[in-house]
Order: C-alpha cells, then sequence, then structure tokens
C-alpha cells in the first residue's frame, strides 16, 4: 500500500500493470485511481462511456494521476456481451466529433489499415513474430485491406475485452481501460465485438441495431478487422503471460477464418 500526501491510501487493482489503484481517503470515501491514462476521460464521463472524473493531478514523479468514482459492480463475463446497453455505448463513442478532435490535438494521428497491421507487427512479442501462422495472417490482411476514408475516422476503444466493461450495482454499464485508443475505422472494435461475442446468426440483427447495412461489403470487412483482432488479443495474451488464452485465441482464429464467407442469409 502506499499513501500520498492528501492521506488518500492506495492498494494495488491486479491486472492493470501496477497502473491502477483503489484509493481511500481517511474518512473511508473510496476512488478509482489510475496512472498516466488518456487526458480524455472528462469527455469521456460526460458522454456517459466512462465513469466520472474527479480530479487529475500530477505527483512529485512527474506521473498523472486521475481518480474517478468508485462504483459497485462486477467486470461482465462474455455471455453479457451482447446487451443493447453495449452497442449504444459504442455508437456514442464512435459518433463524438469531440472525442476525435480532442485526439488530432494531442497529436494521434490516423491509422489506416496498413498502419494498424503494422503497429501490431512492430508491438509484438518475440513469440509472436517467430510464430510463421500468425505472420502469415498479417500479412494476407497487408494485400487484402479493405477500403477506407480518412474523412470518416472515428475514436476507437482498441481493446474491447470483456474484462473492460463494468456493470454497476444500479445497471449502467461502462467502459474502461483507455490506453488503447485509435484514430481509424470503427470497425476495429465492431469487428472484435462480432468476432469475439456475437453468434454469426445475430450479426445481422447486431449490425442492423447498430446502423450498419447488412451486405457483403461490410461483412468483409467484419472478416478483415476480426482477423486483427485476434492477433492483437494473442500478442496480449504473451505479453501478460496468460498461455492458456492465448491457445484459445489461436483456435478461435483458426475457427473464424474456416468460416469466411459462410453467413446467415
Amino acid at each position: 500500500m502506499q499513501n500520498t500526501d492528501d492521506g488518500l491510501m492506495l492498494s494495488p487493482i491486479p491486472g492493470f500493470s501496477g497502473q491502477a489503484y483503489k484509493g481511500t481517503y481517511p474518512d473511508g470515501t473510496e476512488v478509482f485511481i489510475k496512472m498516466n491514462t488518456t487526458p480524455l476521460l472528462a469527455s469521456l464521463a460526460k458522454e456517459q462511456i466512462a465513469p466520472k472524473l474527479l480530479w487529475s493531478k500530477r505527483t512529485q514523479t512527474g506521473s498523472m494521476m486521475s481518480a474517478q468514482e468508485w462504483l459497485n459492480g462486477k467486470v461482465l463475463e462474455k455471455e453479457e456481451m451482447e446487451s443493447k446497453q453495449i452497442i449504444g455505448i459504442l455508437t456514442r463513442l464512435h459518433r463524438s466529433k469531440l472525442l476525435v478532435n480532442q485526439l488530432l490535438q494531442l497529436g494521434y494521428t490516423i491509422e489506416r489499415p496498413a498502419d494498424l497491421v503494422r503497429r501490431w507487427q512492430s508491438d509484438s512479442v518475440n513469440q509472436v513474430r517467430e510464430n510463421t501462422y500468425l505472420q502469415s495472417i498479417a500479412q494476407e490482411l497487408l494485400q487484402n485491406q479493405p477500403k477506407f476514408n480518412e474523412d470518416h475516422a472515428t475514436i476507437v476503444h482498441g481493446d474491447i475485452h470483456h474484462t473492460n466493461w463494468l456493470a454497476t450495482s444500479s445497471g449502467m454499464i461502462y467502459l474502461t481501460d483507455w490506453d488503447t485508443v485509435h484514430l481509424t475505422d470503427r470497425m476495429f472494435d465492431v469487428a472484435h465485438m462480432l468476432s469475439h461475442y456475437i453468434p454469426r446468426h445475430h450479426w445481422k440483427e447486431w449490425l442492423t441495431f447498430y446502423g450498419y447495412k447488412y451486405n457483403s461489403l461490410v461483412l468483409s470487412k467484419v472478416e478483415w478487422y476480426g482477423q486483427l483482432s485476434y492477433l492483437y488479443q494473442i500478442n496480449k495474451c504473451f505479453e501478460t503471460h496468460n498461455i492458456e488464452n492465448v491457445n484459445k485465441e489461436v483456435y478461435a482464429l483458426r475457427h473464424f477464418r474456416e468460416l469466411r464467407g459462410k453467413y446467415e442469409s
């Protein structure tokens, strides 16, 4: 445990690489503390996408410490990811011009499909770089890139894994852990949802509710970005030494590729 100058006691929260804490004031008030997170938290809270930001300040070591309200609730299970509330949150996120403009002011650049693949290649751990199967998929993605209009770039979360969703005891759902944001095609998030959590016979309903047309062009982008989402998750699992989930993601990727072109009418 650590103590700050104002008496805030910090208890590390597992799974956040030492960057997240439960903060407790002397009077018992609890807050969620994150170090060096995105400056977008206030705007995300205003859009009811992330929990309310209470304050941000720089520590003596130069790190930026942010406090959000502590919410009683639980992390979503895989089976809970079909909630319509999640589609609403992603829609608000992807349609926010304010968040796009803030990212541009912070120096973020728009990433095209090839940029996303190359980022994965450059960020990959050695086990991934040496895996010929995964690297062959990356090359295939580079050779068959989907069309992308930079004028339609949106903010995407970049890792909408079910463990990054919080359901509160009051019924609200929030998206957390904003260290993976990009300016790119919204399909980056959408395809992660569909490939990992939504049964294929529900794709048409999900896409229509979100606002997409259900046609071959959209589905081909789901296939492309869906494969990319598996590559990103596999690398993340290697980074956290979670070999069991590495194997699960690789198996799911193989299955996803086998079903390419097979859709519900």
